[in-house]
């Protein structure tokens, strides 16, 4: 029986590998990027978009630095569980944080 060879030479495959697929399916909350390191800016950006009632704008800056974020240690400061905040980046679920939700995030985003 003769012994069979594999070929050194990588296969061009049809599929999308999973690394090109994130690469190519960013998310809409992406753009922020080095501004999320600034916790006064991003306070200061949600309370505007509070004042003028740009709900979307809201949604995107708190979720984006969300992901940027410890859950861990923004729960530990907020006293929320770390699913609630899970919760409010998951984009399967409705975003609808309630008062004391909002209250005790931004209250920690900044101190």
């Amino acid at each position: 029986m003769a012994k069979t060879t594999t070929s050194t030479k990588q296969k061009k495959s049809s599929q999308t590998t999973q690394s090109e697929a994130s690469r190519m399916n960013l998310k809409k909350h992406d753009v922020f990027g080095a501004h999320l390191k600034d916790p006064k800016l991003v306070k200061e950006i949600l309370v505007e978009a509070l004042m003028t009632n740009d709900l979307d704008v809201f949604q995107d800056v708190l979720v984006a630095y969300l992901r940027t974020t410890s859950k861990s240690k923004l729960a530990a400061k907020t006293k929320l569980g770390r699913q609630t905040l899970y919760d409010l980046i998951d984009e399967k679920k409705e975003f609808n944080p309630t008062l004391s939700t909002l209250a005790s995030i931004l209250e920690s985003i900044a101190t």
